[in-house]
């Protein structure tokens, strides 16, 4: 067995300089650099037009556009560099001829050689290539047609062979195929940063749908955190300050993400701001925006929520739940977090008539109650192991029940079990402490007269 040297072989260095350049290439300008550094040192020519008819309808004879035009003769004699714009950006602006020889040449669909050859006065190309003798012809194909075409020249009149047509046929289409994928991936990278545009848009208002700073509730104490995915999503809370001084508190969540998810979560904001119906019970107020979010007929999404109707008065948040996560309440005085899974129903925007009812909870000085979107108990750590309610709970077994304790709490465990800050969906936290004056007998959670008229309108 003996190995050749080629350490010493010239054309091969370049040939591989030239493939090396190509591979970092990131446009069809910097493709055809590295072509006009190296291809044309091992395949000497005296001129060269590409042309292109993509995206020009055919017509006899056929139009084109002129997309570079060398004179390398005059660039090597000089030593000038040639101009190399990036045409393929604005190919629109570029000039569409038809006829003369470049227009002959191309409606043979078929490469060729040319000898003795003899331009004069041509209609497009004029006497530019009056001192050219031969000219090798070499179709660029683009799924399955010839769009694209290089033409070399000699001054030679019988300068080319088949064997650099063959040659010629295969590296131009190499570095066609090159170029139209470059210029796929810019087009890609454009239509992802309009689209990452237009969520940037969508995730702005829907933040702007939020309370715009934490309302001062008699009794309470309130922190909020909303942490969005890289998607615009569909979680949101809100508070509602009702006439008889009493206060709506809702989180929510709409299924699925991005722009759908969020137009959704904008309509149930201005349903339930819409609201104008006497009964100020939350199964009442759920049932009215269930109606209407069905009768919006918005297959494939629905609304999981929360609604809490906080009495300053009697320091009682009645509430009824849509199919969203029960809420935790932190008992002021033992620290004991439970799950308060009292009346659960389905998920909004799925059936109607809507069967639903609500419960009491009845609240002692440091009780915590802590609402939250699935984004937090759905996280997942790198083996694919969800945070879990479990792990909720006990995220809250060391915090003092401050609701900014609490959102510290939750966030801290959320990262020491993802390893992440990034997110695959919005998570939101709404903690609330009672800080009021004790009540006497007072229940935990009771039965609480919640309408019971399905079909009541507001």
């Amino acid at each position: 067995m003996k190995y050749v040297n080629l350490s010493d072989n010239r054309r091969v260095r370049t040939v591989l300089e030239m493939v090396r350049s190509i591979s970092t290439a990131t446009s069809p300008t910097q493709v055809f650099s590295a072509f006009a550094d190296h291809y044309w040192v091992l395949r000497p020519m005296d001129y060269m037009i590409s042309l292109s008819t993509k995206d020009i309808p055919e017509s006899d004879p056929p139009r084109y556009r002129i997309t570079r035009e060398y004179n390398i003769e005059r660039i090597r004699d000089s030593s000038i560099a040639p101009a190399r714009e990036d045409h393929w950006r604005r190919r629109d602006l570029i000039p569409v001829h038809a006829g003369g020889f470049l227009g002959e040449v191309i409606a043979q669909k078929r490469p060729q050689i040319i000898h003795d050859l003899f331009l004069r006065n041509d209609p497009v190309l004029g006497d530019r290539l009056a001192r050219m003798g031969s000219a090798c012809v070499l179709p660029l194909y683009d799924e399955g047609e010839p769009r694209y075409w290089n033409i070399q020249f000699r001054k030679e009149p019988d300068a080319f062979t088949i064997e650099e047509l063959e040659q010629g046929i295969l590296v131009a289409n190499l570095a066609g195929g090159n170029n139209t994928r470059l210029i796929l991936v810019e087009e890609v990278r454009k239509l992802n940063e309009a689209l990452k545009q237009q969520f940037e848009e969508v995730a702005r208002v829907q933040r702007s749908l939020l309370p715009a700073k934490t309302p001062e509730i008699p009794g309470l104490e309130i922190a909020t955190s909303y942490l969005t995915s890289d998607q615009a999503g569909g979680d949101y809370f809100d508070f509602l300050k009702f006439p008889d001084g009493s206060w709506g508190i809702i989180i929510a969540d709409v299924s699925g993400h991005g722009a759908a998810a969020a137009t959704v979560m904008a309509m149930f904001h201005g349903i339930l701001h819409a609201y104008a119906g006497q009964d100020r019970s939350p199964d009442a107020i759920l049932r009215w925006a269930n109606t209407r979010l069905f009768e919006a007929g918005i297959e494939g999404t629905f609304i999981t929520a929360f609604l809490g109707i906080y009495d300053p008065r009697t320091a009682t948040v009645r509430f009824a739940r849509s199919g969203h996560n029960p809420p935790l309440l932190k008992d002021g005085r033992t620290g004991h977090v439970r799950v308060v899974e009292e009346a659960g129903a389905l998920p909004l925007g799925v059936f109607d008539p809507y069967d639903i009812s609500c419960q009491t909870i009845e609240l002692q000085p440091n009780d915590t109650l802590i609402l939250y979107t699935d984004g937090i108990t759905e996280a997942f750590d790198a083996s694919r192991t969800m945070f879990g309610e479990g792990r909720l709970r006990d995220s809250l077994d060391h915090c003092s029940g401050a609701p900014d304790c609490v959102v510290d709490s939750v966030h801290g465990a959320l990262f020491k079990h993802t390893g992440s800050l990034s997110r695959a969906d919005d998570q939101t936290l709404v903690a609330i402490r009672y800080i009021g004056v004790p009540l006497v007998n007072a229940r935990s959670i009771e039965e609480t007269a919640c309408s019971s008229t399905y079909d009541q309108a507001p």
